[in-house]
């Protein structure tokens, strides 16, 4: 009887070391939030992406039909006035995606977005929320929302 509960509580720990795992593979892509001031009043947000090994993160603009395409959203943002576009590097790739039968574009490597910025407050905060649907070659994701918030520190 007492091997049964030893053998009993081996099998629950295995199963919870599965769980957990598989808790860790859902979300496949890693996010970060830094904000780079190049002056007093001058500053740049830099979000980067990192799709797990396999994984890929869609494009910015994909057609009608397929995937979610990745939203950089930077409206809840205070204390700054955005200069320019969203740029990112690198290019995404330009595929046929077989799952889907369109031509997409996707990232598969790590992915960096950034826009600068002039602070109008300094006691502002950069509040981004990203939303994005991810694939590998045999699944993908449901769409998921992350949200990265981060101070603005202005050195005087």
């Amino acid at each position: 009887m007492k091997n049964v509960k030893y053998l009993f509580a081996i099998m629950i720990l295995a199963c919870t070391a599965v769980l957990v795992s598989a808790q860790g593979a859902s979300k496949p892509v890693r996010w970060s939030l830094n904000v780079k001031m190049t002056s007093a009043t001058e500053g740049e947000v830099i979000i980067k992406a990192v799709p797990s090994d396999g994984w890929h993160l869609y494009g910015l603009t994909l057609p009608k039909g397929g995937p979610k395409a990745t939203e950089v959203d930077l409206t809840g943002c205070t204390g700054v006035k955005f200069v320019g576009a969203l740029t990112y590097a690198p290019k995404p790739t330009s595929v046929h995606d077989q799952m889907f039968d369109l031509d997409l574009t996707w990232w598969g490597t790590t992915v960096v977005f950034r826009r600068k910025f002039t602070v109008e407050n300094p006691g502002g905060q950069i509040k981004c929320t990203v939303k994005y649907m991810a694939c590998n070659d045999q699944s993908c994701t449901p769409p998921a929302t992350e949200t990265l918030v981060k101070n603005i520190s202005v050195k005087k």
